[in-house]
């Protein structure tokens, strides 16, 4: 299906905007977004596979109704009425309703190196201010329409009890949570009262389109009634539609292009100190449902229950009674147990255990754009594991690279420097558990530990200084000629992180493009000067010339095979023919040289049937969908 190309358009004599025209107009795949009321168009996140799970931050990305615009759903109607950061940057009385605690700077630890402690006495009196105003405007609403929404009342004694918590000590990891519950709770008061104020009263007569109010979060719909209305009541509005249902004639500003959640933390929690990571648990899976609204909106702890860590979960788990259980006979289990069978229809590398479709991209901000010919080829390729060959006949299908689809979600420090490892011996213990402790002066030593510990001190105390260094590490890595603080790896530049992921992507599709020229173009290969006339024709794919992508700098645009245009991509297409030429099952459509004179559309298909041959090629040969060419720049 051809998607529309938009252009800026006003009817003859009619530049009034209704709810189905577009001040804004992006498109989203085969479908359409457009927003009559509002300067930009969010990124949607609508997949099977998105989680609702607690980040670094507490929040839960682009996928928290409290940070960035969802569906709407009539039980949660008034999250579109969610106060926008933004909107309030230079009201200082709400700043610490988005407020971000940092462990260096707003946690007081019961001792030196300890994740239990408590909030700094300045941030909790910031954060009672919040409550303060929440019940000031709460009193307000109880004069005036106490009959409706009671709850917000107990909303209210909510962030009081929340607040009295702040004053004991806790876990660093709890303090985030409950963080963000007790500015969730705050917001969805604030959003609550707007809605049954304003916005209610103003939906329920839409002869009237009030001027949009942008200090409100708006919501995307697919039902242009909805739509109507929530325009109609001033409240940021998206219209996503099928492609084939938007209307030509409708008034167009200005095309533009979707706008990430770039400034969202969307890293995971890591410890503060030891630095490895302690993921929240997954809420929920799935499309942007109401179940979804239901997950994001309840308390992950209840402001009582709190989750318990991973770590403490498998201790517990570790120290399970072993009394009454039925001994097992390994023996006899092992000579029990049966070989499985080949089997060429049993699952492979299609799918991982999350559950994730290797077919397609994960829907995320740090992912580049994928070249839409290899999309296509992606969608059309035969999945049949029958079509998988036999094990001595396959190639290697493991991954050259780690898989880009997994590195989106594990962007972090420790994904890109790792700790030198040290010896084991029982001194070497001793120092490592202690190494990020400040050792006091008069330090005892009765204890075994302590003996211990001091005995390693006087074994190693010419090289502790420059130990305690190395394990510390580097503060800095180096990209591209730049050097970056590992400190702001946790969340970093979106910029700096589709930049790495498109590298891995390249560089994935050339060294799997390699792989499968030597498994099946051997015959091209037969002596030294074939194999030297096979080396450049592969290189010519490519406007540098070369199958490596480390040592070359980005590119300035899309080029070779991601080329914009029809005649900049047709050189790099048809040395792309002219090796595939070579492999077995080789289409005869594709055995006649691409023609620069020949028609566009010929052109096109052609490209098309090439990329679709090396996908299934691929596939047949490993039982794994091929990592394919990404755009390093938007195409608007």
């Amino acid at each position: 299906m051809s998607i529309p190309v938009f252009k800026p358009f006003m009817r003859d004599g009619d530049r009034y905007l209704t709810a189905t025209d577009a001040f804004c107009v992006a498109t989203y795949g085969h479908r359409v977004i457009t927003t009559p009321n509002m300067k930009f168009i969010p990124q949607p996140f609508d997949n099977e596979s998105d989680i609702i799970q607690a980040r670094a931050d507490g929040r839960y990305w682009a996928l928290d109704p409290f940070q960035w615009p969802q569906m709407y759903d009539d039980l949660y109607a008034r999250s579109f009425a969610i106060p926008r950061q933004e909107a309030y940057a230079d009201d200082a009385s709400m700043m610490y309703a988005w407020f971000r605690p940092t462990f260096s700077s707003d946690f007081t630890p019961i001792s030196p190196s300890n994740l239990f402690g408590q909030l700094k006495t300045d941030i909790v009196g910031h954060l009672k201010r919040l409550y303060k105003k929440a019940n000031t405007q709460v009193n307000k609403y109880k004069v005036a329409r106490s009959h409706k929404e009671d709850h917000v009342v107990g909303w209210v004694h909510a962030m009081c009890a929340v607040h009295e918590r702040f004053q004991q000590a806790m876990a660093w990891r709890d303090i985030i949570i409950i963080i963000a519950e007790y500015q969730c709770r705050f917001l969805d008061i604030w959003a609550v009262l707007d809605y049954y104020e304003i916005i209610e009263p103003r939906m329920r007569f839409i002869d009237t389109t009030h001027k949009v109010d942008p200090k409100w979060m708006g919501c995307f719909t697919e039902d242009v009634a909805i739509a109507t209305k929530v325009h109609a009541a001033g409240v940021p509005v998206w219209l996503i539609r099928d492609a084939r249902l938007v209307n030509p004639n409708m008034n167009i500003v200005k095309v533009v292009s979707l706008t990430p959640p770039d400034d969202l933390v969307i890293g995971m929690y890591h410890d503060p100190i030891k630095f490895f990571a302690q993921p929240f648990d997954i809420i929920i899976r799935g499309p942007n449902n109401r179940r979804h609204h239901e997950a994001a909106c309840q308390p992950y702890s209840n402001f009582e229950k709190l989750p318990v860590p991973k770590p403490q979960v498998d201790q517990l788990v570790t120290r399970e009674s072993l009394v009454g259980r039925a001994r097992v006979d390994k023996g006899k289990a092992k000579m029990s147990a049966k070989l499985a069978p080949y089997n060429a229809t049993a699952p492979r590398q299609n799918k991982a255990v999350s559950g994730r479709d290797k077919w397609s991209d994960i829907d995320h901000p740090y992912m580049p754009p994928m070249n839409s010919f290899f999309k296509i080829a992606l969608e059309d390729a035969n999945k049949d594991f029958l079509r998988i060959k036999h094990p001595r006949d396959k190639m290697d299908d493991g991954y050259s690279l780690p898989d880009p689809g997994l590195f989106v979600n594990i962007l972090s420090p420790q994904s890109l420097v790792k700790p030198r490892p040290l010896p084991h011996t029982q001194n070497w213990n001793d120092f490592l558990i202690s190494q990020h402790a400040q050792e006091p002066s008069n330090m005892q030593t009765s204890g075994k530990t302590s003996k211990s510990k001091a005995a390693t001190a006087l074994l190693f105390q010419k090289e502790v200084p420059a130990l305690r260094a190395l394990w510390a590490g580097p503060t800095n890595v180096h990209w591209r000629g730049k050097d970056i603080a590992i400190s702001t790896l946790n969340n970093p530049p979106a910029d700096l992180a589709r930049q790495i992921v498109y590298e891995i992507c390249e560089q994935s599709f050339r060294y799997e493009l390699l792989d499968l020229d030597e498994h099946l173009g051997c015959d091209a290969r037969k002596d030294k000067e074939a194999r030297k006339e096979r080396a450049e024709l592969l290189h010519s794919i490519f406007l540098s010339k070369s199958l490596k992508v480390w040592n070359r700098d980005l590119p300035q645009q899309n080029d070779g095979l991601n080329a914009p245009s029809f005649d900049a991509a047709l050189p790099y297409f048809e040395s792309f023919r002219k090796v595939l030429s070579a492999w077995e099952h080789f289409p005869e459509s594709l055995k006649q040289p691409f023609d620069a004179t020949g028609r566009e559309h010929d052109i096109w298909k052609g490209m098309k049937e090439c990329c679709l041959f090396y996908v299934q090629s691929y596939f047949d040969n490993t039982g794994r969908p091929p990592i394919v060419p990404h755009l390093l720049y938007l195409v608007a």
